[in-house]
């Protein structure tokens, strides 16, 4: 099995050298599909917090991880002390990006929390072009964002931005905790920005298995404290049925992370970001397939929007 999964890896090397842009994205795709069937199964989840689902998820793939790295040793512990700070900081700002991200969902609608933390690929760009410096803007970059996030918008429908177009929206009185939500989404964005450009930095310091295994370790302790403290929460006991359900998730949360980190390490940060919106496309997909949901016009155009500039992206690093 060892023999295989080396042999395995290093065909992929090989391929990776070969296909420089086209592999990267489809390791995100990839990304984006486990990570829309990790969370279509946590619908089935009734009554079961989401800091447990977490806790599990981060467990099963420090599990999988020691597998893993005994077959692959690497250095847990890095050497270099900047390393060091960039995977803590990976695994601090994933923890965060978490909890923001549950506490947006419980103070705002559900299709205004997507629309504000799938502007992710805006705060890649700018913290890679203005703080990094390691990429440049263009306009046709600007307008495949700005397509992608229009996209989003009509296939989330958020209550505020459709009144204002003149659709019929169920009333949303704005409090001081809906404001909060919407910048605890915001928060999600960016927490989720700075993730992906420390795995990108870190593609020559650290082996992949150990950038996850930071992100469990402090999944597991931040989710904990959250479940422990947040007033949303409470312990549900699993059945062996639930328990099976969760084992499943959490493998293929752990195979969209590893995905998801190998993509941000070998290719262009924000053309991989914004590959990755390609996710609500799939979860809409699972909805329509699995669950016989319509898809209405406006989240038709939403998704050709989207798929457009995922396609124009690629297309222009292909060209490069």
């Amino acid at each position: 099995m060892a023999n295989l999964l080396i042999g395995l890896t290093q065909q992929l090397k090989v391929l990776e050298k070969q296909y420089p842009t086209g592999l990267p994205a489809f390791y995100q795709l990839m990304s984006s599909l486990t990570f829309a069937l990790h969370t279509f199964s946590i619908k089935f989840f009734e009554g079961i917090p989401a800091s447990q689902i977490i806790v599990w998820r981060s467990v099963l793939t420090l599990v999988i991880l020691q597998i893993l790295i005994q077959m692959f040793p690497c250095q847990s512990y890095p050497k270099s002390k900047g390393t060091l700070v960039k995977l803590i900081g990976r695994g601090v700002f994933g923890g965060i990006g978490f909890i923001s991200f549950f506490l947006a969902l419980k103070l705002t609608t559900v299709s205004e929390a997507v629309v504000l933390m799938k502007t992710n690929p805006l705060w890649t760009t700018l913290l890679v072009v203005y703080i990094y410096k390691t990429e440049r803007m263009t306009w046709r970059s600007m307008m495949e964002i700005l397509f992608c996030l229009f996209g989003v918008v009509l296939i989330a429908k958020p209550p505020i931005i459709m009144s204002v177009l003149g659709y019929e929206t169920h009333e949303l009185e704005f409090t001081y905790l809906y404001f909060i939500g919407l910048c605890l989404s915001l928060l999600t964005a960016l927490t989720t920005s700075i993730t992906q450009v420390l795995i990108s930095s870190l593609s020559k310091e650290a082996h992949q298995l150990v950038i996850l295994q930071y992100f469990s370790l402090f999944g597991i302790t931040m989710a904990s404290i959250y479940q422990l403290y947040s007033p949303f929460e409470q312990f549900h006991y699993l059945s062996l049925s639930e328990m099976g359900l969760m084992i499943i998730s959490g493998f293929l949360g752990c195979l969209a992370q590893l995905f998801m980190n190998r993509s941000m390490m070998i290719g262009d940060v924000t053309q991989m970001s914004l590959v990755g919106q390609s996710q609500i496309v799939f979860n809409i997909l699972l909805d329509v397939l699995i669950m016989k949901h319509n898809i209405g016009i406006l989240s038709s155009l939403g998704i050709f929007l989207i798929a457009a500039s995922l396609v124009s992206n690629i297309y222009k690093k292909k060209k490069k």
